[in-house]
């Protein structure tokens, strides 16, 4: 598996800060999202020669913030679905090996699930579309429990890849999503779908905590899954004011968990 780092831990810091840290920690990735590529006005074929010259694979997270692709609220779902297909054509721009998307949500409390499901399946559909014409892979992420979500297991997330059927589809597996849901890490029949991975510490509040400081048992879950999983493995934790050292100890725990050694 090749460790990755996410900007989600560095978001206080200057991109090409970060791109010398994770080089030289030993992370083999980074994994932008793309509203800290955004914010810094950040060219994508900037990034991409960048971090060419550190020996650096990139991955781009599309962007969430106040976004939901299903909303029922027309003017919020057109933009959301404009900034994830501008995020597409941004990565392939920078030379991303796969796009990290997040799929739709409920808007309200009294939503019916059951409606959401059609116009998810057709923006995807429309999603898997693009990303084969620009030689893209795109991965729909598994959520946390939490108001709102309804793609909260991996299965689900799956049955819409299956259900779309197209190759440049399928799933980030989020294991810290799972974990932090108190669901099993049940991967029978995703094997074929995966084509990232997203793993951090959670504890029954955060979902995404540094790796040592988790209280389930994400290593469990790691060596379950690199029976069949040898791509990219992005680790997300944030904690305010300690990017470096987050960064430092999460790529400590994550070698040692690959390499079956002791933590101590």
């Amino acid at each position: 598996m090749r460790i990755a780092a996410s900007t989600t831990t560095t978001r206080e810091l200057p991109l090409i800060e970060v791109m010398d840290l994770v080089r030289d920690l030993g992370y083999a990735a980074l994994e932008v999202w793309a509203e800290h590529l955004w914010d810094q006005g950040f060219a994508p074929l900037r990034l991409r020669s960048e971090a060419v010259s550190r020996g650096l694979a990139l991955t781009l997270h599309g962007p969430t913030r106040d976004l939901n692709v299903t909303s029922t609220n027309s003017g919020i779902r057109a933009e959301s679905q404009r900034q994830y297909l501008i995020a597409l054509e941004e990565a392939a721009e920078m030379g991303a090996e796969v796009v990290v998307l997040h799929p739709g949500a409920l808007s309200s409390n009294g939503d019916d699930p059951d409606a959401f499901w059609p116009p998810m399946e057709a923006f995807f559909g429309r999603v898997a579309e693009r990303t084969a014409q620009l030689g893209l892979r795109v991965g729909i992420e598994n959520m946390e429990h939490k108001r709102l979500e309804i793609v909260t297991d991996p299965h689900l997330a799956a049955g819409l890849v299956r259900r779309i059927g197209a190759a440049s589809l399928g799933l980030t597996l989020d294991v810290a999503h799972v974990l932090y849901n108190g669901d099993p890490v049940a991967l029978g029949g995703l094997e074929q779908h995966i084509y990232h991975v997203h793993i951090s510490g959670s504890t029954h509040e955060k979902a995404h905590v540094p790796l040592a400081q988790g209280i389930f048992d994400a290593r469990a879950a790691l060596e379950a899954l690199r029976r069949f999983y040898n791509g990219t493995v992005a680790i997300e934790s944030f904690v305010r004011g300690r990017a470096r050292e987050v960064l430092a100890e999460n790529h400590r725990v994550m070698v040692a968990w690959l390499d079956r050694a002791p933590i101590g």
